[in-house]
């Protein structure tokens, strides 16, 4: 039981940590933006404890909500292909930390080229790590 709540004190604290460095509030800037993708890209395949992974993925929705606002474009519509690659940008993530999202490097390299498509588990990830819409995939 005492190992249970040493790994509970440890969550908490690095969760506290992460608050500490950039608190969880709403993004209403550009500059708030980028410390966001810095800090995402700096987390991001990286084995992290419950209170990290709590905190990552609060980050991540808070810089997609700000993305959705301020800078997706209204009106165009973008190939399955085009739209994975404007998450990738906006996140500043790269193909292989997509494939360790999605769980395979080979798929999203694949996708990208166009050569197949993505599967239903890996469009949830997609959609579960990135709060978009599953037709973007389609």
């Amino acid at each position: 039981m005492a190992t249970k709540t040493k790994s509970n004190k440890a969550a908490v604290d690095t969760y506290m940590e992460l608050i500490l460095r950039l608190p969880l509030k709403p993004i209403k800037n550009d500059f708030q933006h980028q410390r966001a993708v810095e800090l995402i890209g700096e987390l991001l395949g990286r084995k992290l404890d419950a209170g990290a992974g709590d905190y990552l993925d609060t980050l991540i929705h808070l810089a997609n909500q700000y993305e959705d606002q301020n800078h997706t474009p209204h009106g165009v519509d973008l190939t399955p292909q085009q739209a994975l690659k404007a998450i990738m940008n906006a996140n500043g993530l790269s193909q292989a930390q997509i494939g360790s999202i999605i769980g395979s490097e080979s798929a999203v390299s694949m996708f990208l080229k166009g050569e197949r498509e993505l599967s239903k588990s890996y469009i949830r990830a997609l959609v579960t790590r990135f709060g978009v819409d599953a037709s973007l995939f389609f």
